[in-house]
């Protein structure tokens, strides 16, 4: 009998240890997505903001978003919030975007303004064939490459070295090919900074350690790329070549190099 009366009470404790009935806990907050950056101009209608945009968390019940850049959190934005606009920064790097709730916080998305680096050669356009006088810049890596000054390449070219000694925009050979403008600019390559975003020309002579910016242009009218460029050699022999390194912008409409 005392067994009988003794087993609701074992239920009763085994429910105030184990807390049959309470909610379940909080799932784990889930990252935003598609952290995407863009120049954005300033009230001088110049691209030196970057614009951050992402997919909201599938997470419903966060407080906001955390941004941070170079490890350190520069902004907080509420829920339903999914963009916010670097003013001006100085520097490039990696941003990260992350979504919180209370002391929870989701893991980050990043994305990183630090343009490609790399270097080039050119032969002038007088030069025999298998000594490539185009070049072009992929679009979206950044990553340089030469080409035959062909019309079969023109979708890959950029510009070309013209026989007068000048970098040249691409659509001065091809009334349709890519659209390249030059600038030259009173800087050391790593200390450019932002390049200009107006007062491009379509040619410029080319000068042994001469920095330029460069701005390309392919099919969209509004989106452009802008390049830092310093010529490190100029060969005479046996024909006449280039040597250059340059950093690309990655971000389109942005014009900081770093």
């Amino acid at each position: 009998m005392r067994r009988k009366y003794m087993l609701p009470i074992v239920i009763a404790i085994l429910v105030l240890i184990f807390g049959y009935g309470c909610p379940p806990p909080e799932e784990s907050i889930e990252p935003p997505q598609n952290l995407v950056l863009e120049g954005a101009k300033n009230e001088d209608d110049l691209d030196v903001n970057l614009k951050l945009s992402w997919s909201p968390s599938p997470t419903e019940d966060i407080d906001g978003y955390k941004i941070y850049f170079k490890g350190a959190e520069i902004a907080e934005v509420d829920a339903d919030v999914t963009q916010w606009t670097h003013v001006a920064p100085t520097e490039v790097g990696t941003y990260r975007v992350t979504a919180y709730r209370g002391d929870e916080e989701s893991a980050a998305i990043e994305a990183s303004t630090e343009p490609y680096e790399g270097t080039g050669e050119l032969y002038i356009r007088a030069a025999p064939p298998g000594n490539d006088s185009g070049w072009g810049w992929n679009w979206d890596s950044g990553e340089g490459a030469s080409y035959p000054l062909r019309r079969e390449n023109k979708d890959y070219i950029d510009m070309y070295y013209e026989n007068d000694s000048t970098l040249t925009s691409a659509h001065i050979l091809w009334a349709d090919g890519n659209i390249t403008g030059f600038k030259v600019i009173d800087a050391t390559y790593e200390n450019v900074g932002n390049v200009p975003t107006f007062g491009y020309i379509s040619s410029e002579l080319v000068v042994l350690n001469q920095v330029y910016a460069i701005a390309i242009r392919k099919k969209n009218p509004d989106i452009w790329h802008y390049i830092k460029l310093k010529i490190t050699a100029v060969a005479s022999t046996p024909y006449e070549r280039i040597n250059f390194r340059y950093a690309y912008q990655r971000v389109i409409n942005f014009t900081l190099m770093d």
